[in-house]
C-alpha cells in the first residue's frame, strides 16, 4: 500500500513539471455499485461513497487529460439463508486515467480506464461483521465514461458509469465469474 502511494505521489509529481497548465482538485460522491454474476445470483445494488484528489492536464484545445486518485467503496447485498441479508463492502484504491472533451465550456465528456486495488473486502449480515479480502483478487481494470457540467469555473457536477473487465472472485467455478458495475454521481472542487 506504501509503495502504491509513494508511486502515485513521484507520477503526480513528474506530471506537474512536465505539463505547464494542469488544474488540481478534489472529488467527492456516491457510488451505487452492484455485482453482475455469470451464474445469475440474486445480487442487489449497494450504495456507498468514492473521494479523492483529481488534476486536469490540458492537452490540446479541447482535449484534456483527467487523472484521479480515489478511495472507493463498492459492493453488492445479497439474501442468504440462514443469515438473512448480507452486505460486501470492497474498498479500492482507484487510479481512473480518463481523457475529456470539451464541447462547451460547462459539458465535458470522459472516457478511459480504471485501475483498481482492492485494500479491504468486508461482508457483514444481521449479527456478524468480517473479512473477506482473500476470496477476492486485488487488481481489477474497468473502463469508464460519463458527463461532467461545470456549474462555474471551479465546482463540477459529474456522473459515470465505471464497468468492470477483470473478474474480481477467487473462486468462479463455485460461485460463477463476478465482475463490478458501478454508477456514480460526484461533485468537484478545482482550485484554479
Amino acid at each position: 500500500m506504501k509503495k502504491v502511494f509513494i508511486l502515485v505521489v513521484i507520477y503526480s509529481c513528474v506530471l506537474t513539471h512536465s505539463f505547464g497548465q494542469i488544474n488540481w482538485g478534489y472529488k467527492a460522491g456516491v457510488n451505487n455499485s452492484i455485482i453482475f454474476n455469470s451464474s445469475h445470483n440474486d445480487f442487489t445494488s449497494n450504495t456507498k461513497f468514492n473521494t479523492g484528489v483529481i488534476s486536469k492536464i490540458k492537452l490540446v484545445k479541447e482535449y484534456f487529460l483527467n487523472l484521479e486518485c480515489l478511495y472507493s467503496i463498492k459492493g453488492y447485498n445479497t439474501e442468504l439463508i440462514p443469515s438473512g441479508k448480507n452486505t460486501i463492502n470492497l474498498s479500492y484504491l482507484t487510479l481512473p486515467i480518463l481523457i475529456e472533451l470539451r464541447t462547451t465550456n460547462k459539458f465535458y465528456f470522459q472516457f478511459g480506464t480504471e485501475l483498481n486495488y482492492l485494500v479491504a473486502a468486508k461482508i457483514k449480515d444481521n449479527t456478524n461483521e468480517g473479512s473477506v479480502l482473500d476470496k477476492y483478487n486485488k487488481f481489477d481494470i474497468s473502463i469508464a465514461g460519463g458527463i461532467c457540467y461545470y456549474i462555474s469555473k471551479k465546482l463540477g457536477l459529474e456522473t459515470r458509469y465505471v464497468f468492470g473487465l477483470s473478474q474480481i472472485n477467487q473462486r468462479p467455478d463455485i460461485f460463477g465469474s463476478e465482475y463490478n458495475r458501478t454508477f456514480q454521481v460526484n461533485l468537484i472542487y478545482l482550485f484554479k
